[in-house]
């Protein structure tokens, strides 16, 4: 989900400054190392990145107000673990920022869509499409990996579909909270107006994330950074 229209300023600065100390530790616990090794690893990182932006391009919007459309962020954080998906996807929303405004200025001239460029946005898109999701996927893999009876469908159900099925909707519930606790009238209007939605993307979200983990793990397993076989094969 992504804003259409600016927040008020409490929203703004309350979701800035929920959102900087995340990125913040993001950047600190971010295994650099390794992503610098590997050039397999980058090349894979900065095309989440595109794919990312592209694919949010897609979206559908409710009044001008919010847009809809899958996230794949548990997926991403399956790949890139928590710090790396968190910085995936800023980047990524500053991607689609980009092509939004692009794709604004094949319709109206350059200057015009420019002056309009707006990126007060992006703070409420980040806590609500990136870190939440995220950070749940990561409860997701920590309870896994400490539960007995671990295998490859606890993996790709429990987290890929199930967990990713899970973050749609408490998205859609955050999105109220925060609303409301901001005094965004025409957000929360929406968000409790449209509240279905974030049920009906339950499905395609769960699908889309466990489809693209399970050819990850089969094909590429050790670009799955939270994918062991001797945890969930040989256990």
């Amino acid at each position: 989900m992504n804003l259409l229209l600016a927040p008020n300023s409490f929203l703004f600065w309350l979701s800035l400054m929920l959102s900087l100390p995340i990125i913040l530790l993001a950047c600190r616990l971010a295994p650099w190392g390794q992503v610098f090794v590997s050039q397999a690893r980058q090349h894979v990182l900065f095309a989440s990145i595109l794919v990312l932006g592209l694919f949010w391009v897609l979206q559908v919007e409710v009044r001008a107000t919010l847009a809809f459309h899958p996230l794949l962020m548990t997926v991403t954080t399956m790949i890139f673990g928590w710090s790396l998906a968190i910085l995936v996807g800023v980047m990524a929303l500053l991607v689609l920022e980009f092509f939004q405004l692009a794709l604004r200025s094949t319709h109206y001239d350059w200057d015009v869509s420019l002056a309009q460029f707006d990126l007060s946005t992006v703070p409420v898109d980040f806590l609500l499409s990136v870190a939440l999701p995220v950070s749940w996927t990561w409860i997701m893999l920590w309870l896994i990996d400490r539960w007995k009876y671990k295998n490859p469908f606890t993996y790709f159900l429990g987290v890929g579909f199930f967990g990713a099925m899970a973050s749609s909707l408490l998205m859609g519930l955050a999105a109220i909270l925060l609303f409301s606790f901001s005094a965004s009238e025409v957000q929360l209007a929406m968000a409790k107006e449209h509240f279905m939605v974030f049920v009906l993307l339950m499905f395609p979200e769960g699908f889309s994330n466990g489809a693209i983990a399970t050819v990850m793990a089969v094909l590429w397993p050790d670009m799955l950074k939270t994918y062991n076989d001797d945890w969930y094969v040989n256990n």
